[in-house]
């Protein structure tokens, strides 16, 4: 699975610096005497933070061991209702796969009686472990208004993040930024939430392009 996170380096004059944001803050820094050396680093340290974080966010959001999702299962946004893909009904089980209480799906699902059967036979084999990308995935303002396909408006929780994180400011400052930004005709949707990496990056070069140079995206391919 491929995910990403906004990151800058920078020189103080004495050493490289190089941080990964999240939120509203640095989660990740990094001193070193070269920029490769830093940047190396951080992606190292950031990689070994995020293993056991997203294995743990992937468990939460893919269903318990006993009712993991269904395979024909959606979730239909902004709202996080379950869909049957093959009738594009709301699922009254919630795309859940009763494994211990079989008659519980059974009578719940959907599907025609054949796919029902076929269905639980993936499960209990072990050939669908009942992952899906989207559920407790947060919206892009910034992806939303170029009007992507939907399920791209969605990232992982740690892949957002907020202004105040790699540009700090104060609250006078903040007044005057927003107003130079919203005559940019940028939204206030996409100044004031949290954004992808790539959007944080391009909201940066309206800011400061010294900042926009020293921010980059930290790309990983992270395993379940």
């Amino acid at each position: 699975m491929k995910t990403q996170v906004l990151a800058r380096v920078s020189f103080d004059g004495n050493e490289w610096i190089a941080s990964a944001y999240y939120k509203n803050s640095s989660f990740c820094t990094i001193h070193a005497m070269s920029r490769s050396a830093a940047i190396a680093e951080l992606r190292a340290q950031v990689e070994e933070i995020f293993v056991p974080q997203s294995r743990a966010w992937f468990k939460e959001f893919r269903g318990s061991n006993e009712a993991p999702n269904c395979p024909e299962g959606a979730i239909r946004l902004p709202i996080d209702i379950w869909v049957c893909k093959l009738t594009d009904e709301t699922c009254p089980i919630q795309a859940q796969v009763f494994m211990q209480e079989p008659e519980k799906f059974f009578s719940g699902c959907l599907a025609p009686e054949k796919r029902k059967q076929q269905i639980m036979d993936t499960i209990i084999q072990g050939k669908y472990g009942g992952f899906h990308h989207v559920p407790g995935r947060f919206l892009c303002a910034a992806c939303e208004i170029e009007e992507k396909k939907t399920s791209f408006q969605y990232h992982y929780p740690w892949e957002l993040t907020s202004i105040e994180a790699y540009y700090p400011f104060s609250q006078r400052d903040w007044s005057e930024l927003r107003r130079r930004l919203l005559k940019k005709n940028i939204s206030l949707s996409t100044i004031s939430t949290a954004l992808c990496a790539l959007h944080c990056k391009q909201l940066a070069e309206q800011i400061d392009s010294k900042i926009s140079a020293e921010l980059f995206i930290l790309k990983f391919e992270l395993f379940r």
